[in-house]
Parts: structure tokens; sequence; C-alpha cells
């Protein structure tokens, strides 16, 4: 369950060299403008920048296609039905009552590349600078300190609920429970779910006291210290310009046209 928040050991990647308020308002940028992106052929070229910049952030093989095939996974799941249910003016075949049409086939693959493009960025962040270190970079940028604090208790707690759930697995199982498409096994796995919920709310009351006992006042603070060099800027405005270049290609045949 937790395993898309694991991250690789830290490498001495030209990416994660680069001071990550810098590096993380580029990859926003490019993010931005590659999920607004209308066009198959950007959108390729954007997956191949994207995918550009994973190589030069060196991330571990095995990691990045494991995470990238669990978001697979769960976005073909919509893109899948798009080449039999839309319908347009260009060509489309049909074999009895099924009927494939070039847009949604189109749009199959533009939904796709975007998603990849947005998840390998994700991951590069992610691996390219330690946790606390993108939080503080995103409180730099202005990003309120509530999503950031959020952010941080997220994934600190990801792993307690993965670990809770465990052991009421083990329960379940040493008690002889097998999942079965049964009333039964619907019924607990309800039970379960409720039990998850209570307990997580119990354990989210009892850590915001401990919080306040220590003095919390709602201000994000790291030891992290940061530091701008003439590459983090040259790196910023290469990828932004890059993100600006796609976004121009893109929308520049609709003004004209």
């Amino acid at each position: 369950m937790t395993l898309a928040f694991t991250v690789p050991p830290p490498n001495s990647s030209f990416l994660g060299r680069l001071d990550p308020r810098w590096k993380l308002a580029a990859l926003v940028c490019f993010a931005a403008v590659a999920a607004t992106l209308h066009t198959l052929r950007v959108a390729a070229v954007a997956l191949a920048a994207a995918l550009l910049l994973a190589l030069l952030a060196r991330l571990p093989p095995r990691w990045f296609l494991q995470r990238l095939g669990t978001a697979a996974l769960f976005f073909l799941l919509f893109v899948l039905p798009l080449p039999w249910l839309l319908d347009g003016n260009g060509p489309s075949w049909t074999w009895g009552p099924l009927h494939l049409s070039r847009r949604g086939i189109e749009s199959a693959l533009l939904l796709t590349a975007k998603a990849i493009t947005l998840v390998t960025l994700f991951l590069t962040a992610q691996a390219t600078a330690p946790l606390e270190a993108t939080l503080k970079a995103a409180h730099a940028l202005r990003i309120p300190a509530l999503l950031v604090q959020l952010g941080l208790l997220s994934y600190r707690y990801v792993f307690v609920f993965a670990e809770e759930l465990r052991r009421l697995r083990i329960a379940l199982r040493v008690r002889g429970y097998r999942n079965r498409a049964r009333w039964h096994s619907y019924r607990t796995a309800g039970h379960l779910a409720g039990t998850l919920l209570v307990r997580g709310c119990e354990r989210a009351e009892r850590v915001a006291q401990a919080m306040r006992c220590r003095g919390f006042d709602g201000q994000f603070r790291a030891l992290n210290t940061f530091a701008t060099h003439p590459v983090d800027v040259v790196a910023f405005v290469l990828i932004t310009a890059s993100a600006a270049a796609l976004a121009v290609w893109d929308w520049l045949p609709r003004l004209l046209g």
C-alpha cells in the first residue's frame, strides 16, 4: 500500500543538486502546461521531455516503472473505454455492436501521454530531494502553510495507516477469515473499514494534542538551508522556456485557425 510513497536512496544526479525551490517551481510550471495540452503531437513531445528529466534525475528503472505501472492501472480504467464511447467527424470502424472512432483513439492517447508526463514529473520531484526539503521549498514559494503541513502529515501517517491495516488483516486470518465473494465477507470488509476510520480519528486526536503540548503554532519549519546558484537559474529558465514553447506550439494553430 505504501509502495508509491517510498523513495530511492539519494544520488548525485544533476537535478538532485539543484536548489529545491527553483526545481519545484520549474517542474510545477511544466506540469501545469502539460496538463492543458490539446494536441497529441505536443503531448508526445512533453512526455519525451519529462522522460529526459527523469533520465537526468537518474531514477532507478525498477522503482520508476513500478510506480508508473501502478498509476497506469488506475488511469487506464478511464482511458480504455474512450475509443468506443467518443465519436466524431473522422474515420470510424464498426464490428457488429462495437464502434471504434479515430477521435476516441486520439483522445485516449492524449490523456495517456499527459497522465504519464504528470506522474513522471511527480516522481522526479519526489526522488531528487528529501520530502522535508521539497515541502520547505513549497512553503518558500508561498504555498499556504496549512497545505504544506497536511502534505507532511499525510505522508507520515500513511505508513501508520498501512501498519494498522496489516495488523487487522493478520487478526482476521488468525481467526479463520478468508476473503470470499459472499455477504459475510462484504460485512467484514465494512466493519474493517469502520474500525480503521475510528482508530484513525482517535489517533489524529492524540497526535493533535501531542503537537499542541509541544508548542505547535501552525508554522512549517525545517532545518534545510537553500542557496541559489547560477546553474539553478539556468535550469529553471530552460525548463520553463520549454514549457512555454510547448504551450505556444499547442495553442498557436488554434489561434491562427
